[in-house]
């Protein structure tokens, strides 16, 4: 039989584990839980203290449960605090699954049950989980280093995606949204080096997940410029089914486009000659051509400006103008020409293009 003189009363003090120890356990058996009403989510703090006051003749602390969230089958409900603690509200948090990182307190909450609180406290305990863990996938088109980066994605994050050489940039996004299960999708470019920070745990409005787009910001080591170019993007995943690919640009032509100024990568599009040529030259196009409905003309000129003339002396920088300047061109030539426009999003026509440069050479005039 256990002395429980005998034993430190710190050993009783929950620490804020996941995972369930034996000593858990023979705690559970040891304590009775404390009673639990769940129902409608309770706001204010009065409020807590009078449901409170309803269990006072059966215990000195009660749990209230948001009869709406979707509770750990793991919870420690054997939990129990200090003496001190009886006279505080005890709120648990709500968590992202991939992030561990609190996105909401009170899902459940611990009330004393004598209608007197001091005040409420955060306890580590983790007490559901939420529901925008959305499914990421990268996008790679024969890009030599995209197995390796995914390789690095799917180590941070187990539960990536890879969909790989499908012909057509607006080919690939629908079969991102045909293999998606989650009613938004990350989507990641093959040359994109995730920032640490950077968790994929955004949280959107429920009402903002159908008809809204959000991109980060990833930074040009180029030119320095920070602004959505080469961000990890956010999509509703029926956009990405039936209308993004149908569009010069899919971040910013359809749904509501909601830009998030935080860095999410670095966009290492400058691998070779082509490549970098090739992206400055697409980017270069959509400034130009203004088929971003919700640009600031300024801010795009600024960048448009920068892509043309800035060279910080990183790897193909003379490419990068050149094809700044080659598509700033082609953009102004055919604004108001979708069928132009799309062309590029064709990878061959590209290269075409690429080559007809490359017959000319590559000076501070170009």
């Amino acid at each position: 039989m256990i002395n429980l003189k005998d034993v430190k009363s710190s050993l009783f003090e929950f620490k804020g584990q996941n995972v369930i120890t034996p000593w858990d356990r023979l705690k559970k058996y040891i304590f009775q839980s404390y009673p639990v009403y769940t129902g409608p989510r309770i706001k204010s703090f009065d409020d807590l203290l009078l449901k409170g006051l309803e269990y006072q003749t059966e215990s000195d602390m009660v749990w209230i449960v948001d009869e709406t969230a979707n509770i750990k089958p793991d919870f420690t409900w054997h939990y129990r605090p200090s003496s001190e603690g009886k006279t505080f509200i005890h709120e648990f948090p709500r968590v992202g699954k991939r992030s561990g990182r609190a996105v909401r307190w009170g899902d459940i909450r611990l009330v004393p049950t004598s209608g007197i609180a001091y005040d409420s406290v955060k306890n580590k305990i983790i007490s559901s989980y939420h529901d925008t863990d959305f499914e990421i996938f990268m996008i790679s088109f024969h890009e030599a280093e995209a197995d390796s980066n995914f390789a690095k994605l799917k180590q941070r994050f187990p539960d990536s995606h890879h969909v790989k050489n499908v012909e057509g940039i607006g080919n690939a996004h629908k079969e991102v949204g045909n293999q998606a299960t989650t009613e938004m999708v990350y989507v990641v470019d093959a040359d994109a080096d995730i920032m640490d920070h950077f968790n994929f745990d955004f949280v959107p409005p429920m009402s903002n997940r159908r008809n809204t787009t959000y991109v980060w910001s990833a930074k040009n080591p180029i030119n320095g410029l920070e602004y959505g170019y080469g961000g990890v993007k956010l999509f509703p995943k029926q956009q990405l089914i039936t209308l993004g690919h149908e569009l010069p640009d899919f971040s910013t032509g359809v749904a509501h486009y909601q830009p998030v100024s935080d860095v999410s990568n670095i966009t290492r599009f400058n691998k070779d000659p082509y490549r970098t040529w090739r992206s400055a030259f697409r980017e270069c196009v959509k400034l130009a051509s203004r088929i971003n409905p919700n640009q600031v003309d300024a801010e795009t000129q600024e960048r448009l400006d920068t892509w043309c003339t800035v060279d910080n002396g990183e790897r193909f920088g003379r490419y990068c103008i050149k094809g700044a300047l080659e598509g700033k061109a082609y953009g102004e030539a055919n604004k108001d020409d979708v069928e132009a426009l799309n062309k590029i999003n064709d990878f061959e026509w590209l290269r075409e293009q690429f080559v007809a440069s490359m017959k000319k050479r590559i000076s501070a005039d170009d």
